[in-house]
């Protein structure tokens, strides 16, 4: 089994097999494995709502109608700040916002 101490260079033009090469993420010392990839791409397309094909919010298929706002450097600020603490999207957030609002 071969043991790299770091990561190749960016001319490195083909693909790692994780089963046959050693590689430890730098910053933890932690060994890179396709499982780890997997779950790390897993949490950053949960955390950033990047799940493709999801559901139409049009409940008809259809591609889901977009709104667009101009607010404030602070509000958007707040916006962020909310949205993350709730582990949701900005857009999730503002979209639950918007129909919790609607359904008074």
């Amino acid at each position: 089994m071969v043991t790299m101490t770091q990561l190749p260079t960016m001319e490195y033009a083909g693909e790692i097999d994780l089963d046959t090469v050693t590689l430890h993420d730098p910053s933890t010392g932690e060994r890179i494995t396709n499982e780890l990839i997997d779950r790390e791409n897993d949490e950053i397309d949960r955390r950033h709502g990047l799940i493709p094909g999801g559901k139409s919010l049009s409940g008809d298929g259809s591609h889901s109608p977009v709104l667009r706002m101009v607010v404030s450097d602070s509000t958007k600020e707040k916006v962020t700040k909310a949205a993350a603490d709730e582990g949701m999207s900005v857009s999730r957030w503002l979209r639950r916002v918007v129909e919790e609002k609607l359904a008074v």
